[in-house]
């Protein structure tokens, strides 16, 4: 097996050539990649349905309202990561017989290779961003259900702007460094070689996951007391909420401690380097494909209008719905909250 020692100095547009590994286990790479694409064009699919949902929807109840923009947003990012990874990540690490044809091709620097780099981790910091503003929003809606709407017509322009320019403070690194590709088992996966060594990449995304983590604990601990506190109490929306907000939690959290790893203790334990490697490729994975599956098993009404499913309503719930129009304000936050189930 050949082994990939990148030079002590090296300019900039230097080569960096390898040979590629041979791969005894073909079939387990093509089963793996299998596996792998499968949900992770489920999950683009499902994110592409919804968002697809949102645009066409022709009242207000996506387009108006603000969880579900951000949603939108959070989606489009999925979908990027996952075809990304479908189409170029993945394939070049299992579909080993393409490393001696592609390979060479990015041996000298290459804007494909830095887009692809790039993008990947600022949609991952994207990501990270917009858990804190869905946590955010489903807490306001919990505690200010009568404010709710009236306050994020003022902030969701800026939360967006925000949304999109925060994640730079992950990347901005990796824009001015060297990316380059090295062997991975049998084929070829990205990485890079920082032009700032202190601000390496598993530093920014500790930092970021760190700051993610310490604010959706807190907005999730608000918002189960402000459940608690209801007169009307749904207990369905508070264990849903409770379950897919720790989901969240401890994705993030999992992330967090792997980039602890990568931060400041791979030099010393190289050998579990591989392992943590392959742990957090499907971390990310559950974080780009649960969120849309969350969101469709939480939301009845999303289910029926992303798979146009017919609504049988007999008389004794056309009822319950006139009845509950008497309690307007209070059902309307408590439908917001139970719509808005996923990050």
């Amino acid at each position: 097996m050949s082994k990939f020692t990148l030079p002590a100095n090296f300019s900039y547009d230097d080569p960096l050539p390898f040979i590629c590994n041979e791969n005894p286990n073909l079939v387990v790479s093509l089963a793996m990649y299998g596996i792998q694409a499968s949900y992770l064009v489920l999950g683009a699919a499902l994110n592409f349905l919804i968002v697809l949902t949102i645009f066409k929807s022709k009242g207000s109840t996506y387009r108006h309202n603000s969880f579900y923009i951000l949603y939108t947003a959070d989606a489009i990012m999925g979908i990027y990561i996952n075809l990304a990874e479908v189409f170029f990540g993945r394939l070049f690490i299992y579909i080993t017989p393409l490393c001696p044809i592609i390979s060479p091709y990015f041996f000298t620097p290459s804007v494909v290779t830095k887009f692809y780099y790039a993008a990947v981790h600022y949609s991952l910091g994207f990501k990270t961003f917009s858990q804190i503003f869905m946590s955010f929003n489903r807490m306001t809606c919990v505690i200010l259900p009568m404010k709710h709407q009236k306050l994020w017509r003022k902030i969701l322009t800026p939360v967006l702007v925000t949304l999109f320019i925060l994640p730079l403070g992950v990347i901005w690194n990796i824009l001015i460094s060297r990316v380059y590709i090295n062997p991975n088992g049998a084929g070829f996966s990205v990485n890079y070689k920082d032009t700032i060594p202190w601000a390496s990449i598993s530093l920014l995304h500790l930092i970021h996951c760190t700051i993610c983590f310490v604010l959706v604990i807190i907005f999730f601990s608000v918002t189960i007391f402000g459940l608690a506190t209801l007169k009307q109490r749904i207990k369905s929306a508070e264990r849903s909420l409770t379950i897919v907000t720790m989901i969240m939690a401890v994705q993030t959290m999992i992330f967090a401690f792997i980039q602890i790893y990568f931060a400041f203790l791979a030099v010393y334990t190289p050998s579990i380097r591989g392992i943590l490697l392959l742990t957090v490729s499907f971390v990310f994975d559950s974080m780009n494909v649960f969120g849309p599956i969350g969101l469709i098993v939480m939301s009845q009404q999303l289910r029926k209008d992303v798979f146009h499913l017919k609504s049988v309503e007999t008389q004794p719930s056309s009822r319950s719905v006139s009845t509950a129009s008497h309690h307007q304000p209070l059902s309307r936050a408590l439908s917001t909250v139970i719509a808005p189930i996923s990050s």
